[in-house]
C-alpha cells in the first residue's frame, strides 16, 4: 500500500510547529493533568498530548480512509484498541508526546512517533524531536534518514564496555535480578532518559549502543525500532526474535548491532526463555 512518505513528514513537522514549540517551557499547571497508572502513579499528560494526537489521527486517517488509528491517549482510554495491533490491513500508531514529563519540565528529550503498520509490520516511521530540530525518517527495505540524509549507525570507535540504559520497571523481581547482576560488570549503565524517541536515536548517532527494555507498547517501540533496525541496529527479545508490534512484554534489547544484542542477552539472560 503506497502512501506519501513526504507528506506525512510534513504533517507531523507542522504539528510540532504550531502546537508543540509554541507551548515547550510554557504550558501552565491546568495544562498538565495526572494520569496515573499501577507501575507509574506520576505520569502525566498535557494538552499539547491530546491536541498533537487529535490533530494527527484527523490527517492521517484522510491520507488512508481504510486505516484506523492507535494514539496513546485515545488506548489509555480504551485499552482494546490495542486489539488493533492483531488485526490484518493497515495502521497508524501514534506517540504524540513520547518523553511528556519531559517536555512539562521543559527539558529537550522529547519528541513525536508515528508508525505505519501493515499487517502486523510496520512499513514506515517517523521521529520528530521538535525542540532538537531532528527528523528521522524510515522505510522498510529502504533505509532511514536524518534531516534528508541517509543515516547508519557509526562505526565502533572506543574499546571500553558498552554505554547504555537499562529500564528495570516493569520487570519482575526475579527478571530484573538476573538482568542487573548479569549485566553489571560488562557495560557502562547510563540514565534513562524517559523517552524512547531520543534512546533510539542515541543509539542510530552512536551516543549509546543499547537500551534494556520489558514493556512494548506499540507508541514506544513501533516508530523507532523501524528507524534504528533500518539504520543498522536491532531490537531483539530473548528468545532471539525481532520486535514487532504484536510483541509482548519482554527482555528485549535494543542495540547497536546483532553482535551487541546477542553478547548482552547472553549475559543478561543466560538461559535464553522468554519472559511473557
Amino acid at each position: 500500500m503506497l502512501i506519501d512518505i513526504d507528506r506525512v513528514t510534513n504533517l507531523i513537522k507542522e504539528a510540532a510547529e504550531t502546537l508543540v514549540l509554541p507551548r515547550f517551557s510554557s504550558l501552565d499547571e491546568t495544562d498538565i493533568e495526572a494520569k496515573p497508572s499501577p507501575r507509574d502513579p506520576e505520569d502525566i499528560v498535557t494538552i499539547v498530548d491530546r491536541e498533537v494526537e487529535a490533530a494527527l489521527t484527523s490527517s492521517l486517517q484522510r491520507e488512508i480512509l481504510s486505516a484506523p488509528v492507535i494514539g496513546e491517549e485515545a488506548a489509555h482510554h480504551d485499552r482494546s484498541l490495542l486489539d488493533l495491533t492483531s488485526a490484518d490491513g493497515p495502521l497508524w500508531i501514534i506517540d504524540p508526546i513520547d518523553g511528556t514529563k519531559n517536555f512539562a519540565a521543559g527539558k529537550p528529550s522529547f519528541g513525536i512517533m508515528v508508525a505505519f503498520v501493515v499487517d502486523g509490520i510496520t512499513q514506515a516511521a517517523w521521529i520528530v524531536l521538535p525542540a532538537l530540530r531532528e527528523t528521522y525518517v524510515a522505510e522498510r527495505d529502504c533505509g532511514t534518514f536524518f534531516n534528508g540524509n541517509r543515516a547508519r549507525v557509526p562505526p565502533l570507535m572506543r574499546e571500553v564496555p558498552p554505554r547504555g540504559s537499562i529500564l528495570t520497571r516493569y520487570m519482575s523481581e526475579e527478571l530484573r535480578h538476573t538482568v542487573t547482576e548479569g549485566l553489571a560488570d560488562v557495560v557502562q549503565v547510563v540514565e534513562p532518559s524517559g523517552c524512547a524517541a531520543t534512546e533510539y536515536t542515541n543509539i542510530l548517532r552512536g551516543v549509546l549502543e543499547f537500551v534494556v527494555y520489558y514493556r512494548l507498547l506499540p507508541w514506544d517501540h513501533a516508530a523507532p525500532a523501524l528507524v534504528l533496525s533500518e539504520g543498522g541496529g536491532c531490537a531483539k527479545h530473548a528468545s532471539g526474535g525481532d520486535y514487532t508490534v504484536r510483541s509482548q512484554n519482554q527482555l528485549t534489547i535494543v542495540a547497536r548491532d546483532s553482535e551487541t544484542s546477542s553478547r548482552l542477552h547472553a549475559r543478561a539472560k543466560p538461559n535464553g526463555q522468554r519472559d511473557l
